[in-house]
């Protein structure tokens, strides 16, 4: 019999991430909240999964690195999960009930049945609410097994509660979890077997990255097992028996534990919600694009509606489901810029679209680029690291989605989601500057290739290039380039890129050399930019005399600086206006005048730099010789 009844504009079923960040969006809205749950606030994540599961791989990469130095380090397991439970502890301290009450949001801790679409039944308390958000989370997926029931398993849930860890584990599966785990287990001393079905592990992100996770792992010293299916279990006196098939054959894999790590179910049973109108079925309940159930009023959120069982898209659905619950304008959910992080050493990141699953989307016309670590110098402070990072893109450039395998890929990663969340082209990290050494370096350097590649293809460019390349017949260049120009892109181009390189003379030398591509100077020492100074002929009045001759009679070429021993003139083209610099320096010691071509738009004047230096050396020489016959 119910004894007494609350009313709430909001009601929370379930205090996981979702469930949290529901509450607190509510509350700032000035709502009246309650949260129920039959266990303390957390959920997952507080007491099973994020925290102490990261908490764990941080002390084993301590005791890892430790052991490089000190080969015979003894681990006390009981200190380990003391010490983790200790930070569960104080993450839970900023969720407890205590702080909710200060924020405004009742807590109940109680299971919560549904009477019907506006009310449910607490320990005979009747809750009514204008509406209901349902983040009841997930629960371990535990696969009918023969036998399995018959041993004392373990998952994520209660792997944490042990007082001690195991001498030796199988984990079955290769996913996320079992590798986390497995890697951080093994590295303090636990012998650890993964057993995986498919034929690799980490079978969600990029193909190449998880073989690399997985050679690591088998390098520290983890057995892996995968295409092998898991048939039965047994009780083998202290130890557990997992009997596992591959290609048709058994064999048993015999440790002190065995933990099951297949992911996660959603919790839908028991909550009453067929009472409400709620659809569901054993893997979620069902909802709209503005995550509303079937029920008018009912919404829910997190690893009970998935796709993605993740913290963060949680968060994301619990702010998106709260705020279509309270205001009149709806917003839709959006899942295009899903990412994740898989906390193994190295980390491995992932945003967006695959390699196979952007090519199965937009064809060939995708971009993919690539970088090792091993060439930025952060990576190569470290001994044994490893990495790799694979971003691809569409065809103009913007970020379809990336992988990242290697230290920091999680906080890397997350500036590929910035880039791709609002539509910015990879090109533009081209110019912005990074601290260094760093490992974010690494996409400055790959955002320097395509904004290349996007001069490159812009279609002037295009049309020039092929017309030197010989695939273009000549009389038809001015045709094509014409209506290329007349095109969005190459006028952008020309704005954002034709711009002033910083010129002139310093210690009595020209400048470094501008880092476009087509440059060429008497004052590198790169071969393939290196050309010649010009010879004094005479002393330096005689010389700058010719120079100036030669320059004033040279189509589309004006001189906008003459000071003393420096000359800096612009080459313009006739169609496109773009401009080159040309700078030249009497340099009395040498009997010589220093050259420097540069372009301010990269590719698109690929050549012609060298060209014109041959041009004018020889209008130069050819002007001295005649004043010294006069």
């Amino acid at each position: 019999m119910i004894e007494m009844v609350r009313k709430y504009d909001i009601a929370i079923i379930g205090a996981g991430a979702a469930g949290l960040t529901a509450a607190f969006t509510a509350a700032g809205f000035s709502k009246k909240v309650v949260l129920i749950d039959k266990n303390l606030p957390g959920g997952e994540c507080t007491w099973s999964g994020c925290i102490p599961s990261k908490s764990l791989i941080n002390i084993a990469e301590e005791v890892h690195h430790a052991k490089k130095y000190s080969p015979d380090l003894k681990v006390d397991t009981k200190q380990v999960l003391k010490d983790i439970r200790d930070v569960i502890q104080k993450v839970y301290e900023g969720e407890s009930p205590e702080v909710l009450q200060e924020a405004g949001i009742d807590f109940i801790n109680g299971y919560a049945k549904f009477i019907d679409e506006r009310a449910v039944e607490v320990d005979n308390e009747r809750i009514e609410a204008k509406k209901f958000i349902l983040s009841t989370g997930s629960s371990p997926l535990v696969p009918p097994i023969e036998g399995l029931d018959s041993v004392d398993y373990l998952t994520n849930d209660t792997i944490f509660n042990l007082k001690e860890f195991p001498k030796s584990m199988t984990i079955l599966g290769g996913g996320a979890i079992g590798v986390e785990l497995g890697q951080a287990l093994n590295r303090l001393g636990v012998e650890v077997t993964i057993v995986e079905k498919s034929g690799r592990i980490l079978g969600n992100d990029e193909e190449d990255h998880a073989h690399m996770i997985q050679q690591r792992l088998i390098d520290e010293g983890v057995k892996i097992k995968t295409s092998s299916e898991a048939v039965r279990a047994a009780k083998n006196g202290e130890e557990i028996d997992l009997i596992i098939k591959k290609d048709g054959k058994e064999e048993t894999v015999t440790n002190e534990g065995l933990m099951v790590a297949l992911g996660r179910k959603a919790r839908v049973e028991g909550y009453g919600l067929e009472r409400a109108g709620v659809t569901y079925d054993k893997k979620s309940i069902q909802v709209d694009e503005h995550m509303e159930t079937t029920a008018k009023g009912i919404y829910a959120i997190g690893d009970v509606v998935g796709p993605y069982q993740l913290s963060h898209m949680a968060n994301y659905q619990g702010i998106t489901a709260t705020q279509n619950a309270i205001l009149p304008i709806n917003k839709k959910i959006d899942y295009t810029h899903v990412t994740w992080c898989t906390y193994t050493d190295p980390e491995l990141g992932r945003s967006g679209l695959s390699e196979a699953e952007a090519r199965e989307k937009y064809g060939d016309e995708i971009r993919v680029y690539e970088y090792d670590y091993s060439e930025i110098d952060r990576a190569n402070t470290k001994k044994d690291s490893i990495g790799n990072v694979k971003v691809i893109l569409d065809k103009k450039g913007f970020i379809l989605g990336a992988s990242i395998l290697g230290d920091r890929a999680g906080e890397i990663i997350s500036q590929i989601q910035t880039l791709k969340t609002l539509h910015i082209n990879m090109g533009k990290l081209s110019g912005v500057i990074h601290p260094y050494p760093t490992y974010s370096e690494v996409l400055v350097k790959i955002g320097k290739k395509v904004y290349v590649d996007n001069l490159l293809n812009q279609p002037v460019v295009k049309t020039f290039n092929k017309a030197r390349a010989g695939e273009l017949p000549a009389e038809k260049i001015a045709l094509y380039g014409g209506a290329a120009a007349a095109g969005i892109g190459i006028a952008n181009m020309a704005v954002k890129n034709n711009k002033k390189p910083k010129l002139g003379v310093e210690n009595g030398r020209l400048k470094e050399v501008p880092s476009t591509p087509n440059a060429v100077s008497s004052q590198t020492a790169s071969k393939g930019k290196f050309v010649q100074a010009f010879p004094y002929v005479g002393d330096r009045q005689q010389s700058e005399k010719c120079l100036v001759g030669m320059l004033k009679g040279y189509q589309g070429v004006e001189i906008v600086q003459h000071d003393d021993r420096y000359i800096h003139a612009v080459a313009k083209s006739n169609l496109f206006k773009f401009k080159d610099d040309i700078e030249f320096y009497f340099n009395d010691l040498n009997q010589q005048i220093e050259f420097r071509s540069a372009s301010r738009v990269g590719y698109s004047d690929n050549g012609v730099n060298r060209k014109r230096y041959e041009e004018m050396k020889n209008r130069y020489m050819s002007i001295a010789s005649h004043n010294r016959r006069r």
